[in-house]
């Protein structure tokens, strides 16, 4: 599937939602409750609604490894490094 100028900016609008939503819990501002909380409020009201699906997995080193993929093709959108110990953060758009 060719990603398109609308796909785009799905993309660059939810994965800078979640960078935020990363921001917080690695500056104190959320608890990880909070953030699983949004997540999942994320997901509800917003991911679905474009087709889209958010994954994660933490390494051996405990980085959170998000990802970001429309649905339909199963393409991806953006990937995110969270380390909740240093607060680093590094985000991977896919998009243009």
């Amino acid at each position: 599937m060719k990603v398109t100028t609308k796909h785009d900016e799905i993309c660059k609008e939810l994965s800078g939602e979640l960078e935020e939503m990363a921001k917080w819990l690695s500056c104190g501002d959320l608890s990880s409750g909070q953030f699983r909380t949004l997540l999942n409020t994320l997901e509800k009201k917003k991911l679905e609604r474009f087709g889209m699906k958010l994954s994660s997995d933490v390494s051996i080193d405990g980085v959170v490894h998000f990802t970001l993929r429309f649905v339909e093709a199963d393409e991806l959108c953006a990937s995110m490094d969270v380390d909740p110990v240093t607060g680093k953060l590094s985000t991977q758009l896919a998009c243009g």
